[in-house]
This record gives structure tokens, C-alpha cells and sequence, in this order.
């Protein structure tokens, strides 16, 4: 219910930005930076930095980035701004002009 409503919504507004950062990409196994075991935090306590699971080039869109795209497709989401380098956004058929 709740997620209809919000894509209801979201179709209403007619100019939908998502904006990502590094969590969106932590369950394809790439560390973000500010959570419990993030890059920042970790260093911060002077602890070693966290490993990824598996070379940047190998990692997978997840299905939040299946799903931007998606909502990107059916006219739902006009841009999405990443600050991400992991090039999954592209690899999940997102364009590059979005």
C-alpha cells in the first residue's frame, strides 16, 4: 500500500530526482563510508580499513539500482544525481544522461 502510494506520488510530481551515495551499492558488497564498519568511521578509530567483497569491475547492480532504473523507464524519475564511482548505476542500463 505504502508503495503504491509513494509511486502515485511520485508520478504526480512529474520531476522526480533521486540522489545516491555509497549505501546503495553496500549490499553488492562495496563498503560505504559513514556506517558502523564504513571507511570514515572505521578510520576514525584508527581501525583497519574495510576490504570489499569482490574487485569494483565484478560487483553487480543491486536491485535498488534495477529498480531506479526501472522508475527511470517508466517515466517516473526524471534525473538521478550519484556521487558513487562504482559504475553500477551504468552497468544496471541506467543513461548516463540521466
Amino acid at each position: 500500500e505504502l508503495v503504491h502510494r509513494l509511486a502515485s506520488q511520485m508520478r504526480e510530481f512529474g520531476n522526480v530526482v533521486v540522489h545516491t551515495g555509497a549505501g546503495i551499492s553496500t549490499s553488492a558488497g562495496i563498503p560505504d563510508f559513514r556506517g558502523p564498519k564504513g571507511i570514515w568511521t572505521l578510520q576514525s578509530r584508527g581501525e583497519p580499513m574495510p576490504k570489499s567483497m569482490l574487485p569494483l569491475d565484478q560487483a553487480r547492480p543491486t536491485y535498488t539500482h534495477m529498480a531506479i532504473v526501472a522508475l527511470q523507464k517508466a517515466g517516473i524519475i526524471r534525473h538521478v544525481v550519484s556521487c558513487n564511482v562504482d559504475s553500477l548505476h551504468q552497468r544496471s542500463g541506467l543513461p548516463r544522461s540521466s
